[in-house]
């Protein structure tokens, strides 16, 4: 009588570790499909607000006022979507600059925020 090894998987064996395979990676797979579909809209919004922040500064340094040193809330419509918008202006060591920075909120519990520089225009005569 011949004595033989079994030297590898029963086609059962196989079958029965594929099938738990699959069904762990199942999970992981829609974790990671769900976790970079939320990636993906946070860095829409992110970007988004990057966009009304500068939009934001852009127009101070345009107005023929500069803005008064202080805080002020307010709201601005971009991309079919109100953003809530907060900046602080500040004196700097050179008086006709100030520092402004807004801060943006996105998203449930995003905030971004950008610094940016406003000179007081030169009065024509």
């Amino acid at each position: 009588m011949l004595n033989k090894k079994q030297t590898g998987l029963t086609l059962l064996e196989l079958l029965i570790a594929m099938s738990i395979t699959g069904i762990l990676i199942v999970p992981l797979v829609y974790g990671l499909f769900n976790s970079s579909a939320q990636s993906i809209s946070s860095n829409r919004d992110k970007t988004l607000a990057s966009y009304v922040a500068k939009n934001y500064i852009a127009e101070l340094q345009l107005e023929d006022n500069w803005p008064s040193v202080g805080t002020k809330e307010s709201e601005m419509e971009l991309a079919n979507r109100e953003w809530k918008i907060e900046h602080q202006v500040f004196e700097t060591s050179e008086p006709k600059m100030r520092r402004v920075t807004v801060t943006v909120e996105y998203g449930g519990d995003g905030v971004f925020t950008m610094t940016g520089f406003v000179g007081q225009k030169d009065k024509k005569q």
